[in-house]
C-alpha cells in the first residue's frame, strides 16, 4: 500500500500536467503561452484603461483570471476567453470566491470569438501574433473601442498612451 500512494499521486499530477502542456504547446502556435500578469501591471493596465460602468471588458487568452475579476467592479461586464481547459477550470474555481456577478469565462478559442460588443479589449501577447490581432480587432471592435496591452506593442499601430509595458490603443 506505501508503494501505491507515490504513484497514484503521479498519476494525478499526470493527469492535470498534461492537457496543461497540450494548451500550453497550442497557445503558443496560435496567441501566446500561459505568464501570469503581475498584480501591479494588472492594476495599472486597469488604471490605463480608465473603464466606464457601462462598458464590457474582455481579456483574450484570460489564464487564471486575474484581470477579469480586477477588472469587474468598474465595468458592466468582464468577460475572460481562455482555451486551456486546466485555466479555464481555475479562473472559474478563483471566481467563488470574488463574489462578482458581472464575470463570464468562455472556454473558446480566441480567434473564434466576436469583439463587436466589447469596449475595452485586455491582451498579453507575443510579438508574432499581434499583425494578425489588429486585423481582428480593426475588423470587429467599434470605433471608440480601447485595446489595452501588456508588454508587446502592435507594429504599426501607435498607441494613444503608454505608461511602462502598458500601452492603449483606440480603435479608428
Amino acid at each position: 500500500m506505501e508503494l501505491f500512494i507515490p504513484y497514484l499521486v503521479l498519476a494525478i499530477i499526470a493527469l492535470v500536467c498534461v492537457p496543461f502542456i497540450i494548451y500550453g504547446v497550442f497557445a503558443m502556435k496560435s496567441a501566446a503561452p500561459f505568464v501570469p500578469a503581475m498584480k501591479k501591471n494588472v492594476k495599472k493596465m486597469i488604471k490605463e484603461a480608465n473603464i466606464q460602468s457601462d462598458e464590457t471588458v474582455m481579456d483574450l487568452g484570460s489564464g487564471d483570471g486575474r484581470i477579469v475579476r480586477m477588472a469587474a467592479p468598474y465595468a458592466k461586464e468582464s468577460i475572460g476567453i481562455e482555451i486551456n481547459p486546466v485555466l479555464y477550470h481555475l479562473s472559474r474555481f478563483l471566481h467563488l470566491f470574488s463574489r462578482k456577478k458581472n464575470i463570464t469565462y468562455l472556454r473558446k478559442n480566441l480567434w473564434k470569438v466576436s469583439l463587436a460588443e466589447v469596449d475595452v479589449l485586455f491582451l498579453f501577447f507575443i510579438s508574432t501574433k499581434m499583425p494578425k490581432l489588429k486585423e481582428k480587432i480593426m475588423k470587429e471592435m467599434k470605433p471608440g473601442s480601447r485595446v489595452v496591452s501588456h508588454t508587446f506593442s502592435f507594429p504599426d499601430w501607435k498607441p494613444e498612451k503608454k505608461h511602462g509595458i502598458v500601452s492603449v490603443y483606440r480603435v479608428e
